[in-house]
């Protein structure tokens, strides 16, 4: 038996263009459309990920993977909003959860996927730019919640469509780290750029100077959700300065000068602290519950936090504020640092806590907080393959490409093997000492 599925969205006449795909199908047989349907995942697999020690881990990541590759397609210019295709959740929108959780193990496994899912921003930059000038800034704007024309689509009634602005420097740092994994400079030039200057000149215009020469971002939705309308959130101001740093970066290895202003916003954005050197989530944060990770995020993915004293001082103060019941990314990035930090054991407790309580039977999807119903929840899927690429494993995207750093397994895996990685399809190993 075959169904085919055709909308409106893609064809004239879906009706007549169903009918043609079934009778093409019916044609082919099951035979041939069964071995091209192995033939291709089967090339999907080459990016595959291998734990020796650890059976209940391994499931959990190849699900996690295969979900990821269920759900996004080489070619389409499409993204994958927070629930894939497993339910209606989220309206089918795109969110911060494609650049910041799913898309880095993509970009690492399956660049055609991944550029497919950037492609879906550098597409919908006309209506970024419209959203800009709407609210009175320049360049581009994207929206917190993107439906099919790249519109703005959060319900009225929630505070992150107006103020959670950082998704905007999110996306442009997922542009420059798309360049960095493939040197594809024709698509630096034609797509990945002008988004990014875009994206520079709305920080530009976004940011506001102090009496003191430093640089504010006033009036934000928090990485943390409950913490809305505050200032120099320190996730939000880290991935402007990025944004910024890296289409400067992109402006030269395409043969523009970039504007000096770029620079030195970036360098002078306030990042407040406490007297004993924690990264202060924003101005005026006292201790708070906080939904999911936010200052920690300056570690990693930004990298902007990068000695260890400093980045164990923000782990050991911030992993009791999470709330318990908010979404699980929190605890994968959380375990990626402490991995890269030599303590495997105490990585490998964040792993287990950012997927196993949220797992459902029979089949152990993962749904968005612990004891939620909402599966397949990808963006967790994306924490945790990080954890695992990028923490236990310790690859990481350079401007000069992908490179293996220093991390720990924990003390029970043998070996962790990752293969399929960049272009040229390599193989990285982290084996147990």
């Amino acid at each position: 038996m075959a169904g085919v599925i055709c909308s409106k969205r893609d064809f004239v006449d879906p009706y007549n263009e169903s009918e043609r795909q079934i009778t093409y199908a019916i044609h082919e047989g099951t035979d041939r459309l069964m071995a091209f349907h192995c033939q291709l995942w089967n090339e999907l697999w080459q990016g595959d990920i291998r734990i020796e020690g650890d059976d209940d881990a391994q499931r959990a990541v190849r699900f996690a993977l295969f979900n990821l590759y269920s759900f996004g397609r080489e070619g389409t210019g499409l993204s994958i909003s927070p629930m894939g295709l497993s339910s209606q959740g989220y309206n089918g929108h795109i969110f911060w959860d494609t650049e910041l959780w799913m898309y880095p193990p993509i970009l690492l496994l399956n660049q055609g996927i991944a550029e497919s899912m950037v492609n879906y921003r550098t597409n919908r930059l006309a209506a970024a730019c419209k959203r800009a000038i709407t609210h009175g800034y320049r360049g581009a704007m994207f929206p917190w919640e993107s439906d099919d024309a790249g519109e703005e689509s959060t319900p009225t009634f929630a505070l992150t469509g107006p103020l959670e602005h950082h998704i905007t420097a999110d996306i442009a740092i997922a542009c420059w780290n798309y360049y960095c994994v493939t040197h594809d400079l024709h698509w630096l030039r034609s797509h990945g750029y002008p988004l990014m200057k875009a994206v520079a000149d709305f920080w530009v215009s976004r940011a506001e100077r102090n009496e003191d020469g430093s640089y504010s971002i006033r009036n934000v939705v928090c990485a943390d959700e409950y913490a809305e309308g505050v200032d120099d959130n320190a996730f939000t101001n880290g991935a402007a300065m990025r944004a910024l740093q890296d289409a400067a970066k992109a402006a030269a290895v395409c043969g523009v000068k970039a504007p000096a202003i770029w620079k030195e916003i970036a360098s002078k954005l306030r990042i407040p602290k406490f007297e004993n050197g924690v990264t202060m989530e924003y101005e005026g944060y006292n201790g708070q519950t906080i939904k999911q990770a936010d200052a920690n995020l300056l570690v990693y993915p930004l990298n902007l936090i990068t000695r260890p004293e400093e980045i164990r001082k923000d782990l050991e103060y911030y992993e009791d504020k999470i709330d318990k019941t908010g979404p699980a990314m929190s605890f994968s990035v959380l375990a990626l640092q402490y991995a890269r930090l030599g303590e495997g054991d105490k990585a490998y407790e964040l792993f287990v806590q950012s997927f196993r309580p949220n797992q459902l039977p029979p089949f152990g999807v993962i749904s968005e907080g612990a004891g939620g119903t909402n599966p397949y929840f990808v963006t967790g899927a994306g924490g945790l393959l990080q954890t695992v690429i990028n923490g236990f494993c310790g690859l990481e995207v350079t401007d000069n490409g992908i490179k293996q750093l220093f991390s720990k397994l924990p003390k029970h895996w043998k070996k962790l093997t990752i293969t399929g990685v960049g272009p040229d399809r390599k193989t990285y190993v982290r084996m147990q000492k």
